[in-house]
């Protein structure tokens, strides 16, 4: 589930993810704005919390305007909830690879959780910034508009799950919907880690803590 993607970048003939949020732009410039938009809101949220970050330096930082932002946007809510689109979606096109990538290997199977756990330290650790500010709108809104990371990284946990109970026959006895659970919960602790409580454990350490964390959650 790390970034090994992109994502959907300017001038991509993939669908459009974000028209909950925002209308798909007409013009491959504007997509390109869009873009930079994201990028400049996600670089500053590397450094500071979501609160503290304005609309103003948003715009600033992706040489923008103000009215070019809010021609996309209705406010920055609506900006994090296009990170949270893009972290899915590029969660969703790293599990598709990994699949591939078993498929032709099939020895790697059995590795796969361990991959996994790898590629969700991964995560938390190269985008903590905006898994920090999901985090934060989740609290404030109470789960009714944010609930975390949203229905795409659980789309991509319940297709790797589904692949899992086929092949891998460690975890097959248990089932997808355990396999995800035990996915998901090993994704939180692995955020609790690294987003707050930075130098616990050295990488090696808390890799081995979250695969133990995830055969027991198999466990239920």
């Amino acid at each position: 589930m790390a970034v090994l993607t992109s994502g959907l970048q300017a001038g991509s003939s993939a669908p459009w993810i974000y028209s909950k949020w925002v209308q798909a732009p007409a013009q491959g410039r504007s997509e390109r704005t869009f873009f930079r938009f994201l990028d400049a809101a996600e670089a500053l949220l590397a450094e500071r919390h979501w609160h503290q970050v304005s609309v103003q330096e948003i715009v600033k930082n992706a040489d923008a305007s103000v009215g070019s932002f809010y021609n996309r946007f209705n406010d920055k809510t609506a900006l994090l909830h296009c990170l949270d689109g893009r972290i899915g979606e590029e969660c969703e096109l790293t599990v598709t690879g990994l699949i591939d990538e078993l498929e032709i290997c099939p020895p790697l199977i059995d590795n796969a959780p361990a991959i996994v756990v790898s590629l969700l330290m991964r995560l938390c650790t190269e985008r903590a910034g905006v898994i920090r500010a999901l985090d934060m709108a989740r609290k404030m809104d109470g789960g009714d508009t944010f609930t975390g990371m949203g229905p795409r990284f659980d789309g991509a946990l319940e297709m790797l799950a589904a692949f899992l109970a086929q092949h891998n026959h460690t975890v097959a006895e248990h089932g997808a919907v355990a396999i995800v659970r035990a996915f998901r919960e090993t994704f939180w602790l692995a955020r609790e880690k690294l987003l707050y409580e930075k130098g616990a454990f050295d990488d090696g350490a808390l890799h081995k803590t979250l695969m133990r964390h995830f055969a027991a959650s198999l466990q239920g």
